[in-house]
This record gives structure tokens, sequence and C-alpha cells, in this order.
């Protein structure tokens, strides 16, 4: 995962946070420009980690 800060577009403008996150065994690379989206993002991969080891949520 990266995190990083952009520049402003004007002086009166927020600055913005992005980010990205490699999925390392299947190389898939997504983008991000809200935290609170992570949690979406890394879900499916963390689900199906549960699934093929077939351990109780939770465990």
């Amino acid at each position: 995962m990266r995190i990083w800060l952009e520049e402003r577009a004007t002086k009166d403008s927020p600055p913005h946070w992005r980010g990205s996150l490699i999925h390392v065994l299947s190389g898939r690379q997504m983008y991000f420009d809200r935290l609170e989206s992570l949690p979406g993002l890394i879900r499916p991969y963390v689900e199906a980690m549960l699934a093929e080891s077939q351990l109780p949520e939770g465990e």
C-alpha cells in the first residue's frame, strides 16, 4: 500500500490524500482517493483467504 498527499490545485483548496494497493499474488493494482474505501477494497481478498482456509470468520 502507498499513500500520498497531492498538491493543492489552488491556495484555497485543501490537500487531497490518494493511494494505491497491489495484491502481491495477482499483481492487480487498485487506486483510491478516500481512506474510507480501504476496507471495501481489501475485504474480497480476506474473504477469499477465509474460504480457502475453511476457518470460521473471526478466528
